[in-house]
């Protein structure tokens, strides 16, 4: 992101809280920030955190604010309507796509690494310990290669063209250099 889209205070604003998040390792309090700027209410704060949440610097989660790294995502540059784009800030991140993220591992897979054709040229396989449903898809590892593989009755996996050695977890998708793939259960 661009220094240009905040104005000086905000630039200040998240320049203090890099600042305190790094040297404390920990999120400042409102009444930390409010001392360090001088505001007269703690809603000075509330204005500015939403602020720099809609122009992508920072990110609102269930344990409130955190500073969005740049590999948080991607810029959000408009929204299509009507015919034309309309301006919108934001970001788009891996969770957007994929949804809840908890419980959900990236698998890297060097350029040598052998797998079937359905993972293609895949470069990270994404992969969840939920446990998944007679018929859902799991990634599985015949020793050598990773493959797709379904859940049959009685909690068996097979898979096609492999035999299974390994369940690695529930497939979520996988990412090459075509773009990201999701899985849609049937």
């Amino acid at each position: 992101m661009s220094r240009r889209q905040l104005t000086h205070k905000q630039h200040a604003f998240l320049a203090y809280l890099r600042d305190h998040v790094e040297t404390r390792e920990v999120w400042p309090t409102y009444r930390e920030i409010v001392d360090h700027f001088g505001y007269r209410s703690p809603n000075s704060v509330t204005q500015n955190l939403r602020a720099l949440a809609r122009k992508g610097y920072l990110h609102r989660g269930r344990d409130g604010y955190a500073l969005a790294e740049p590999g948080d995502g991607v810029h959000v540059r408009g929204t299509f309507l009507g015919g034309r784009v309309e301006p919108a800030a934001g970001r788009l991140s891996l969770g957007a796509l994929l949804g809840d993220l908890s419980g959900l591992h990236a698998i890297r897979l060097d350029g040598e690494a052998a797998r079937t054709a359905e993972l293609g040229e895949a470069h990270y396989v994404f992969v969840s310990e939920e446990e998944a449903a007679e018929g859902g898809a799991v990634v599985v590892t015949d020793g050598s290669r990773l493959s797709v593989g379904r859940v049959g009755a009685g909690g068996d996996v097979a898979c096609d063209d492999a035999e299974v050695r390994e369940v690695l977890g529930s497939y979520v998708g996988h990412a090459g250099p075509y773009g990201l793939v999701r899985h849609v259960p049937a």
